[in-house]
Order: structure tokens, then C-alpha cells, then sequence
């Protein structure tokens, strides 16, 4: 009978998702059971793309008892059926807690490294993993041609979905990875002149301010599609051949489901955070300057390192999926 072990992770769709090469790595060379505690649509996707067995809601009455000083009967004896813990957090407090209640083996690992550093999230995540003695293999060939980056889930083939659908994501978690609206619309009107192009815009809960502004620019011209849950921007992945976006959760997860994916950056550092895929074109201006996204609480008055991407970049890197 394989182990059974439990991974909580209290991060955001693109920090989830850059722990699942590591996840897989575990499930594979252990022969675990691997489960996940997350938020409940991201443990859906990670369920989906078999990274692990099952998934549990984090925000759901059940499970928020384990970060209480009481847990009760019924996670004490989920907990005891796991052979291990992982936290994959910065609290030891809710690490604390764990032990009070757990016997078993609890390992907490960081979501990533220090700022200053510029090691890739996966690979930290996967390295902490070798340390414990959780994994044989921590990512050590490292960059982002490494291991841990050769296994994207690719279920949609080598030419991505069944319609030639450009699917593009404006929003961002934080405003401060903003790419100009005003370019994801330039971008629109001149993909739509490549052969056989759809194009679609694609705004979720974190980026509803731009959807008045979006609705408004596309007379007509492009789709515009508002949604609630992932399993609705899944299924629009599913149809299309190209995304475009910034450093956000959905541009990882697009880049993680195989989708050919190109992703904006500027404040924040592609070093640390470039998405997992197997066809991911990563566009920042050449500054002198370091990423500042996690060092300072504010972008400067002119961040070159995100206005420095020009339209015509963003649409050669298109052409260049579209081309193979």
C-alpha cells in the first residue's frame, strides 16, 4: 500500500501551480498517494491534471479547524491517516499547531525564495523537497530547460485546441502587472488580420474594473467573455490555440495545460517566476534595473520594464506560435 501524503498550500492559483512539477516528482518517485489541501477551484485543476489524488477545500468550515487550537475527532483522524505533511507556507505557527495534534512526520518548506534571489520557484520548491528528503532529485540542473520543466501537462497537442482562437487575458492580480489596456486592444485589431483568426478576451473576478472599457473597445469585433470559476476559463483554453497575457495565475495556468502562451512581464522577475509550459515565449524590456515587484511596494513613475514591451513584440512572438 503507497503512502498517503498531505500537501497544504495556502497560495494563489500561479503559486500553486508552480508547485506541481514538484508534486508530480513526489507522486512519481515515491509512488505516493498525494492530496492536496488549496483553494478549492485550484485543488480542481490540480485534480484534473492528475497531479494529485485527491483535492480538499481549505476554505470549507471542515478544514479551517486544522489552523484552530481545537481540530476535533474528524481531523485528527484524517490526519492520522496521512503518513506525511507538507506545508508549503510561511507560518510556523500553523506548523506549531500541526505537531500539537500530529505525530507523524510534518515538513514545512517556503512558497519561494528570497527576493533577492533568483532561483525559480519550481526549483526551490522541488530543491527544499531533496533537502527533506522528500525527493531524490530537486531540480538541480535548474533554470527553466531543467527537469522539473520537461513534464507540462500538453493535453492539448502540439497545435493547441480545435479553433484558431486567441485568447487574451488583461488582468492581473496586482495592477502593478498591468500591461496597458489600450495594447491588449492594439494587439486585438492586428492578430485579427492573421488567417483564420478568432479573437477573444477573457476577464475574470480580479480584472472586472476593465471590463466596461473592453465591452467598449470591441464594437463588435472580437468576443468578450466574463467569467466566474476556472473550470469556465479551462474550457475556453481548451478551444484555443494561443494565449496572451500577464504574470498572473491564469497565464500559468494556460502555460501548465500545453496552451502556447505568451506572457508580459515587468516588475516582477521571469527568473523567478517564468511559467512552466512547453511553448512559453516570456516578453520583458532590456532594463537596467532590478525587478522591484517583491522588494517595493510601488512600481515607479515610468516602469520601462513593463511600457518597454511594444505591440510588435508581443505580436511576433504570436506569429512565432502561429507559424509552427
Amino acid at each position: 500500500m503507497s503512502e498517503r501524503i498531505l500537501i497544504v498550500h495556502q497560495g494563489a492559483l500561479g503559486d500553486v501551480i508552480l508547485s506541481f512539477p514538484a508534486l508530480r516528482s513526489l507522486k512519481e518517485e515515491r509512488d505516493a498517494s498525494v492530496v492536496l489541501l488549496c483553494k478549492d477551484q485550484v485543488g480542481r485543476v490540480a485534480h484534473e491534471f492528475k497531479i494529485v489524488e485527491a483535492s480538499f477545500p481549505i476554505e470549507s468550515g471542515r478544514f479551517s479547524r486544522l489552523f484552530s487550537n481545537d481540530i476535533g475527532r474528524d481531523m485528527r483522524d484524517f490526519l492520522s491517516s496521512c503518513d506525511a505533511i507538507v506545508l508549503i507556507g510561511f507560518s510556523t505557527e500553523v506548523e506549531g499547531g500541526l505537531k500539537q495534534q500530529y505525530e507523524g512526520q510534518i515538513c514545512r518548506i517556503t512558497p519561494r525564495p528570497p527576493a533577492e534571489e533568483e532561483t525559480h520557484v519550481a526549483v526551490h520548491i522541488a530543491s527544499q523537497l531533496q533537502t527533506r528528503g522528500l525527493l531524490r532529485h530537486g531540480g538541480s540542473r535548474g533554470g527553466k530547460t531543467g527537469a522539473l520543466f520537461d513534464c507540462p501537462a500538453n493535453d492539448l497537442g502540439e497545435n493547441g485546441g480545435g479553433r484558431d482562437l486567441v485568447l487574451i487575458h488583461p488582468g492581473a492580480g496586482s495592477m502593478r502587472k498591468r500591461w496597458p489596456l489600450e495594447n491588449f486592444i492594439e494587439v486585438a485589431a492586428a492578430t485579427r488580420q492573421m488567417p483564420m483568426a478568432e479573437m477573444a478576451f477573457l476577464i475574470g473576478p480580479a480584472e472586472r474594473d476593465l471590463l466596461p472599457l473592453v465591452m467598449k473597445q470591441a464594437r463588435g469585433e472580437f468576443s468578450v467573455h466574463e467569467v466566474e470559476d476556472l473550470s469556465q476559463v479551462m474550457a475556453l483554453m481548451s478551444i484555443s490555440k494561443c494565449f496572451v497575457g500577464n504574470d498572473s495565475g491564469l497565464t500559468h495556468l494556460a502555460a501548465f495545460k500545453g496552451l502556447p502562451t505568451v506572457a508580459i512581464f515587468g516588475p516582477s522577475s521571469p527568473k523567478r517566476w517564468w511559467p512552466v509550459g512547453g511553448a512559453t515565449a516570456v516578453l520583458r524590456s532590456d532594463v537596467d534595473c532590478m525587478p522591484c515587484f517583491e522588494s517595493a511596494a510601488t512600481n515607479c513613475d515610468n516602469p520601462q520594464c513593463l511600457n518597454g514591451v511594444s505591440v510588435p513584440m508581443v505580436l511576433e512572438a504570436i506569429r512565432n506560435f502561429w507559424a509552427t
